[in-house]
């Protein structure tokens, strides 16, 4: 009688270890699956936010898309137009990339991580500037300096720095509001910093907001 006692206890004892293991492995599993629910509807909630941003900023009758580019380099090297993949003329209009991630309709320079790197966009409307807006839609957080000119006005330094946002590979956009400017002016320079942020820094549309008077 004592060993089988014995026996019962031990296969007690083993059966609840298994309980207990198969217990801990559904909790995990839950836990698991809320941190997926929660990043996933973070996520949603990003990309929501950028799209909602983008209505509002097509929207804005005092903003405007650029008309034409010139960059350090590009990805495209001498091919040009929306046609050419990075090229410099993927910055012209409104944003048409729709996800993060490596995109030949935004601008690309020709290498990574080389050091700086500028775009100088134009716009039709000469304008008292307040605010220039930066569509960033893959690996973010390379620009350094940001500076709008006019055809008889040196070149004015609205913005400069290190972007610490913390962006975690999503779309975004960069916002620089600044004091209404001393004089019209028709044309943005974005300096990047490329070591900042590894990878291709690309942009697919920027915005310049500002009233004629």
């Amino acid at each position: 009688m004592l060993f089988v006692a014995t026996s019962l206890i031990i296969a007690s004892c083993g059966g609840n270890k298994k309980k207990e293991l198969e217990d801990a492995k559904k909790k995990e599993d839950s836990i698991k699956s809320a941190k997926e629910k929660i990043k996933a509807d973070s996520i949603k909630a990003l990309d929501d936010a950028i799209i909602n941003l983008d209505k509002q900023y097509r929207g804005d009758q005092n903003g405007q898309w650029v008309d034409k580019a010139e960059v350090s380099s590009t990805y495209a090297k001498d091919r040009k137009g929306k046609e050419a993949s990075w090229s410099a003329d993927q910055m012209i209009g409104e944003p048409d990339v729709m996800a993060y991630g490596d995109n030949g309709k935004a601008w690309a320079s020709l290498e990574t991580d080389k050091g700086e790197e500028w775009v100088k966009l134009f716009y039709k409307k000469p304008v008292f500037a307040t605010e220039v807006r930066v569509r960033m839609t893959y690996n973010p957080g390379a620009i350094s300096k940001i500076e709008v000119m006019g055809n008889q006005s040196k070149p004015e330094v609205v913005w400069e720095g290190k972007d610490t946002k913390k962006y975690d590979k999503r779309m975004d956009y960069f916002v620089a509001k600044f004091e209404k400017t001393k004089s019209p002016v028709n044309a943005v320079k974005i300096t990047l910093d490329s070591k900042a942020v590894s990878g291709w820094n690309e942009i697919d549309a920027v915005q310049l907001v500002g009233k004629g008077k």
